[in-house]
């Protein structure tokens, strides 16, 4: 009955147009009923057509039939490892059509098989969720998403189909080469990862920015410094959007209100994993409605929250805050759990330096060592970069600084000259080198 439902609600009501209209007709009580109900049949289906599933509910002595909720699988989990370390075989269910990789900023990349259909449906919903925030036929689109094999470039362009709207996806060219393009095809939507998007932003700083609607992003984290200097720019809000090669596309987005990612309840099952105080832990996610190569609790290395209060748009899906980090980056150290937000936090208003960072967590002797890698620009003395990163880090992180002031750890800064952090399609933020130097 509720798969009937659903099927009724995405073909029959199906355009972006509907989904955006009756998605918020839809009660929470319903979203969750239909989410247990495909766990379900995904855990039923993953258990008689995927090797790697099967294996793991006969090590643990489950019977797939007696699997009800994701509790009840305890701790059977797909890890990102599993995805790099074992055949694809062991995954697919059926044969696919065809192949995305991840980014590999952690190692080797990832590979995910998908059908066409599968493709398709990542961008309906993705096309929704562009609607609620307002493109209409009529706009003109530019995506500088990376193309290769990475997935996020061609969900847009088809979600943009779904839409009928005008939309160049060009891949990631240099910022210049789409800035001269920006009066020529009066592109008034961009959607870009936030690296990217800076860079065109300090070019159209200098030179002058067109009118735009509405700007994208996705991909990597975007500081609010970040954020706010963008939007002042070209006068026109952002948007951000939250997902990965691993879901198919977009797992969220935001929705004008800007109060979390409104999450895709109907194509995931999310949990958060060891959740601390806060309600902040690794998010965890099912894929309910793949058959190509479904993933059963797959760990993201996320770190987020679900949000409970009801946001002002009163779309019924459920929240996840900001990601406050990656489970993989965080650094146990003398100055204490460090996570890529507290660093982007740090570094936020510091004059003279670039978008590219990192911070590496060294050992000398018995000591931790702290080491902001910046790139200078604009002349900037390093003297005054130093000063300003560390007023910040009192100022804006108070436990942190009285870690160091009680001697648990030590500062250290090393330059570089513009452009030698960049690296792949995401930065590494922050690293920890302690077992390299002892």
């Amino acid at each position: 009955m509720l798969s009937a439902l659903k099927g009724f609600f995405e073909h029959k009501l199906g355009s972006p147009s509907s989904l955006t209209r009756c998605g918020k007709a839809v009660p929470r009580s319903f979203i969750r009923r239909l989410q247990i109900d495909e766990f379900r049949q995904v855990v039923r289906y993953a258990a008689a057509h995927q090797r790697f599933f099967a294996q793991k509910l006969k090590e643990h002595r489950l019977d797939a039939s007696s699997i009800r909720r994701p509790e009840d699988l305890g701790d059977i989990y797909t890890v990102p490892e599993d995805l790099i370390s074992r055949p694809p075989e062991d995954f697919l269910c059926r044969p696919p059509d065809t192949v995305f990789e991840t980014t590999g900023t952690s190692g080797p990349p990832k590979r995910l098989y998908f059908s066409y259909d599968e493709i398709d449906r990542s961008a309906l919903y993705e096309a929704a969720a562009l609607r609620e925030n307002g493109l209409r036929r009529g706009d003109r689109v530019v995506c500088t998403f990376d193309a290769g094999y990475w997935i996020s470039s061609w969900v847009t362009f088809l979600a943009c189909k779904r839409l009928g709207i005008f939309c160049s996806a060009v891949g990631k060219p240099q910022p210049s080469e789409v800035y001269s393009r920006m009066p020529v095809y009066g592109y008034n939507v961009l959607i870009a990862d936030p690296t990217w998007l800076v860079s065109l932003t300090e070019i159209a700083e200098r030179e002058g920015a067109f009118p735009m609607k509405l700007i994208f992003a996705a991909g990597d984290r975007m500081s609010g410094a970040y954020r706010d200097y963008v939007q002042k720019v070209w006068n026109a809000p952002i948007i951000l959007g939250y997902g990965s090669t691993e879901a198919g596309g977009g797992l969220g987005m935001e929705c004008p209100h800007g109060k979390g990612y409104h999450v895709d309840e109907f194509n995931f099952l999310f949990e958060i994993l060891n959740p601390d105080a806060d309600g902040y832990g690794e998010l965890v996610f099912t894929t309910l409605s793949r058959r190509t190569e479904p993933l059963i609790r797959y760990r993201a290395r996320d770190v987020t929250r679900m949000l409970s209060e009801p946001c002002l748009c009163r779309t019924p899906l459920a929240r996840i805050d900001a990601i406050k980090g990656r489970r993989d980056e965080m650094v146990v150290m003398g100055a204490g759990n460090m996570h890529p937000a507290i660093f982007e936090n740090i570094l936020e208003g510091v004059e003279g330096i670039t978008t590219n960072w990192q911070v590496a967590v060294r050992q000398e002797g018995l000591r931790d060592i702290l080491e902001f890698r910046l790139e200078l620009a604009d002349g900037i003395d390093s003297a005054h970069v130093e000063r300003a990163v560390t007023r910040n880090l009192e100022a804006r992180h108070p436990d942190v600084w009285g870690n160091l002031a009680c001697g648990m750890y030590r500062l250290a800064f090393r330059f570089l000259p513009a452009g030698t952090l960049v690296a792949g399609r995401k930065p590494t933020r922050l690293v920890d080198e302690r077992s390299e130097s002892g």
